[in-house]
């Protein structure tokens, strides 16, 4: 079992569990607390930066089996791995969409819209537990 994947593994778990209880705040309760909207905000970005960990390990391990090249944005980590089969276009999609948030959330802080952070947290989780599922499936079945 490859140790730096399953490291990466239980820190998402962790920042998934994490967002999951800042989750039960109501929106009014959220948008009122400077220090909780930060620190749903960092703990969103970990949980992208380490989906985008997790994709890089697998690639790095598939890389002969698949002929694979190193991505060259973190985009490309997703659609790497919607090429090789282990996930669908769909959530490849959503993933690729969380790199660009992750973007704004590390590059252009000050355009961050609450309520859009809100919803994520509401909305979008899935979209983490989905590939976290896939990324355990993964490693369970690597030899």
């Amino acid at each position: 079992m490859d140790e730096k994947l399953l490291t990466q593994i239980r820190f998402l778990k962790k920042y998934l569990n994490l967002l999951k209880d800042m989750a039960q705040k109501s929106k009014k309760e959220y948008l009122e607390d400077f220090i909780y909207k930060g620190a749903v905000e960092r703990y969103l970005q970990m949980a992208i930066e380490t989906c985008i960990n997790i994709g890089n390990r697998i690639i790095s391990l598939e890389q002969f089996k698949y002929d694979l090249t190193p991505p060259e944005t973190y985009a490309e980590v997703f659609e790497k791995l919607q090429k090789i089969g282990l996930i669908e276009e769909n959530l490849s999609t959503k993933l690729k969409k969380m790199t660009q948030f992750r973007n704004k959330l590390v590059h252009v802080y000050w355009e961050i819209d609450d309520a859009v952070v809100y919803d994520i947290l509401q909305n979008n989780l899935k979209d983490i537990e989905e590939f976290l599922r896939i990324a355990l499936n993964y490693i369970t079945k690597e030899k």
